[in-house]
């Protein structure tokens, strides 16, 4: 009785049905011996490629198979808006990502929606807004621009072409000087972004020694000029020389700010 009842259960498990297979869930696929995992899985009939998120994806074009996964920040901030991102093809090269730029058989995308690519002179470069601006300005992140000049080619915001050069800052808060030589950038620290968000005060700039020093607080000892970093932060003048100090930014900084940018939120006491 009991073997015959054993039989009768093996017989229902063995003709249920399979499970029912998530078609957007991880999967693996294996071609000629090479095995890939994740999501969206494509073969180009000679490998598998397979996003590593559900948010990325994957496609096969110009005879390869291609994916792309957005960076996590971006994937925390948008959700569900996340923009489409796009591939194309080259001579033979593919990439993925936003606003791609193709120039003399070469092809590069930015990791961002907010990022830019430029091509001039057999040379493309591609620049993404860090996460703490992202964290900042959400999916309201301004978009990044390009700009070159007879030599010379650079991505970010606020670019800049001075003494035969073109620079670019990081931030949209940042700015780029020149000393007629020498062209430099200055932004703000990342934490100092996620302490004070938009509301963060325009840096300030003097000359010292004849370049320029941007910051908060700039103080001058004769023709030497030193800047704090925050804005909270001072600069005093001993003996000729001007020291300055920034008290920790982390302990004002919104938590979830300084966990797009990797650094971890100081507890109160």
């Amino acid at each position: 009785m009991l073997t015959s009842l054993v039989s009768v259960m093996t017989l229902v498990l063995l003709s249920a049905p399979p499970a029912p297979v998530d078609p957007k869930g991880p999967t693996c696929r294996s071609i000629d011996g090479h095995v890939a995992c994740g999501y969206q899985c494509k073969s180009d009939g000679r490998r598998v490629q397979c996003a590593q998120t559900p948010q990325g994806t994957c496609q096969v074009l110009d005879g390869q198979a291609v994916c792309f996964d957005p960076p996590p920040h971006v994937i925390r901030i948008y959700g569900s808006a996340l923009p489409t991102p796009e591939c194309k093809a080259i001579d033979g090269q593919v990439a993925c990502g936003y606003q791609c730029a193709t120039q003399f058989g070469k092809v590069k995308c930015a990791r961002t929606p907010a990022g830019a690519c430029s091509g001039r002179n057999d040379q493309i470069v591609c620049f993404d807004p860090p996460p703490e601006v992202y964290a900042v300005h959400g999916k309201d992140t301004p978009r990044a621009e390009c700009s070159s000049n007879s030599a010379e080619m650079a991505c970010g915001y606020k670019c800049t072409s001075a003494a035969g050069k073109v620079a670019c800052s990081k931030t949209p808060v940042g700015l780029c000087k020149s000393d007629g030589l020498r062209l430099t950038c200055f932004d703000p620290p990342a934490e100092v972004l996620c302490a004070y968000g938009k509301s963060l005060p325009p840096l300030q700039c003097q000359s010292s020694d004849g370049q320029p020093v941007c910051g908060y607080g700039c103080t001058k000892a004769y023709a030497k000029v030193a800047c704090a970093a925050t804005p909270k932060g001072l600069c005093k003048v001993f003996d000729t020389e001007v020291h300055c100090f920034d008290p920790p930014s982390t302990q004002d900084a919104d938590p979830a700010c300084l966990s797009l940018i990797g650094l971890a939120s100081l507890e109160a006491p």
